[in-house]
């Protein structure tokens, strides 16, 4: 007999599902431990299928549905549904992605195991295809790592996903999300960022994989470009210096400005990189930041956004 534990309340949000939305709540709705509710938040969708979808389930006494007015993408929209929540622990589902069925009973048991703990993030399945299941092991989540750029590529290392289950005293004690950092920007990272940073919380791991992320079916990943990297840096320069990343931290300012075409900021953030260079603070891919001329860089980002 399923139980339910009354702390674990499921945040999905949805724009233009449709009809994957019922594959979501089905995902929740089959776990071997229910939570006390689910939250579904239609960010004033506009989509004939996915608001039709969302009155369907309203009918449903496990969800409640919270009806933005307007457009305010995911992490307001994300917001909402964990202040409409009753639950101590929240777990975000995005509309297009399913939970594996024992999921809900891996997270309780780990916050139940640390009651200290803020979040606990596990193992994911990322599926690029259908017939893909890619196991994706996140490793080392701290800043320095995950701020740090790729060995050969100026691609940050981040692997900590947005929809990693929290306490709503974390979520209640660094503020809610950035509504300044909307669809087109890393409005995950910059949450998380904090998250880890918050004093008093801790993080723990889940060995197992605890969510399905079917990327082929979302289309977020497709609008980060270096403009979005260049934010992040520009509002937390002070952390990666303290992690001992400032030069890292101009790669990034670099890279947006060249992208953004402000030859003023450009020359400030290449004489900062060379300054950075010349302490014998660097890697490769900072030299191919320096290298790289702005057209070009422009060109390669839609390229590899059409790709994704």
């Amino acid at each position: 007999m399923e139980t339910v534990n009354p702390t674990v309340s499921v945040v999905i949000t949805c724009y233009s599902e449709g009809e994957l939305l019922f594959e979501a709540v089905s995902s929740v709705q089959k776990q071997t431990v229910q939570p006390l509710e689910i939250i579904l938040v239609n960010d004033a969708s506009t989509d004939p299928k996915t608001i039709e979808v969302c009155r369907h389930l309203e009918a449903d006494s496990q969800i409640r549905l919270v009806w933005r007015k307007q457009n305010g993408g995911p992490s307001v929209a994300r917001d909402d549904g964990f202040r409409a929540a009753s639950g101590d622990i929240f777990i975000p589902l995005d509309a297009d992605d399913v939970l594996p069925v024992n999921a809900i009973e891996l997270i309780s048991q780990a916050f139940q195991t640390h009651p200290d703990a803020g979040f606990v993030y596990g193992k994911y399945c990322r599926q690029s295809a259908p017939e893909d299941h890619t196991i994706v092991e996140p490793g080392d989540i701290s800043l320095k790592r995950m701020l740090s750029s790729r060995r050969l590529s100026p691609s940050s290392q981040w692997s900590l996903i947005g929809t990693t289950p929290l306490r709503r005293s974390l979520w209640e004690a660094i503020g809610g999300y950035d509504p300044a950092f909307g669809r087109e920007d890393l409005h995950d990272v910059e949450f998380w960022i904090r998250a880890i940073s918050a004093p008093g919380f801790r993080y723990y791991y889940i060995p197992e994989v605890i969510y399905i992320w079917r990327k082929y079916l979302g289309s977020n990943s497709r609008q980060v470009t270096p403009l979005s990297w260049y934010r992040i840096a520009k509002k937390y320069f002070d952390i990666y210096r303290q992690n001992g990343l400032e030069y890292r931290a101009y790669e990034l300012l670099l890279l947006g400005s060249k992208w953004l075409n402000h030859p003023d900021e450009t020359r400030k953030y290449r004489k900062e990189l060379l300054h950075c260079i010349g302490k014998r603070q660097f890697r490769l891919p900072t030299l191919m930041v320096l290298l790289i001329p702005a057209f070009l860089l422009r060109f390669l980002g839609r390229y590899a956004a059409r790709r994704r």
